[in-house]
């Protein structure tokens, strides 16, 4: 085994039976910078990598015993991390893509490279290193949207159970009920509400509590509601105007309270 210890870029274990391969590969590599440690079989291979922080691995798919292949199996069921480079002979291109297939982040041909500079060596590295990170982030994206997920089915689940619940219950009340926010963005209502202010559905969907409310008692209403956030329950008298323009002169009677973890302001309208 050789230990190159100058180097300050990614630690690469190289993995080859040929020990002047090893070295020539390690001294390649050191040109570039980067920190390098050889083994000659699988079994130490795998050894190394579960004691050791390697970011790279330079592995010659012919290997006595456990083969390059067998290495790159097992290294992937508990590593997603390391960057794989696998080492190939000259026409041996189809067990370079089956090494794909099965993890490897990319592959070089030994003949060929060992020919050739460093440069060439470090290029498919970095590209390597580059798909491992992608590779992360996009593990690491998807964990996040399966949480994302459970909890958005979670709250929603949440939620509709206690609109359906709110629904049923304004279905049953005889004055006109309206549910907002502490902003007044009108977030639910009653069939008795549609009808006393003349509004399509759609529209009170994406309407306001205080667009009902006459430019002169805006004011009152905005008030009503920041006493409600308070926690004081309390009712005022104002005209509402429905689409047809005309005022209703009604009781506005709100309370405060919680839906899926949101203080939401419920008020009863009483011409």
């Amino acid at each position: 085994m050789e230990t190159n210890k100058e180097c300050v870029k990614e630690k690469i274990l190289i993995v080859d039976d040929s020990p002047l391969v090893c070295e020539m590969f390690s001294k390649t590599l050191c040109t570039k910078g980067y920190e390098t440690e050889t083994v000659n079989d699988g079994e130490s291979a795998l050894k190394k990598l579960n004691s050791e922080g390697f970011q790279v691995m330079l592995l010659d798919l012919v290997l006595p015993g456990l083969n390059g292949m067998d290495v790159l199996r097992e290294c992937r069921k508990n590593n997603h991390e390391i960057c794989i480079i696998v080492v190939t002979s000259y026409g041996s291109e189809a067990t370079a893509v089956e090494a794909i297939q099965e993890g490897a982040d990319d592959y070089v041909v030994k003949d060929f490279m060992l020919m050739n500079d460093a440069r060439s060596l470090d290029i498919v590295i970095s590209r390597g290193l580059e798909r491992r990170r992608l590779a992360k982030e996009n593990i690491e994206l998807t964990k996040q949207l399966k949480e994302l997920n459970v909890m958005l089915q979670s709250a929603y689940s949440r939620v509709k159970d206690e609109k359906d619940y709110i629904h049923n219950l304004f279905g049953n009340m005889s004055y006109a009920v309206v549910l907002s926010n502490n902003e007044g963005k009108i977030l639910g209502f009653n069939d008795v509400f549609v009808k006393m202010t003349g509004f399509p559905e759609k529209d009170l969907c994406i309407m306001c509590v205080f667009d009902l409310i006459g430019n002169e008692f805006k004011e009152d209403v905005k008030s009503l509601f920041k006493k409600i956030r308070a926690g004081v329950a309390h009712g005022i008298k104002t005209p509402i105007v429905t689409k047809s323009q005309k005022d209703i002169g009604v009781t506005l009677n709100a309370t405060s309270f919680k839906m899926g973890g949101e203080r939401l302001i419920l008020t009863t309208i009483v011409n």
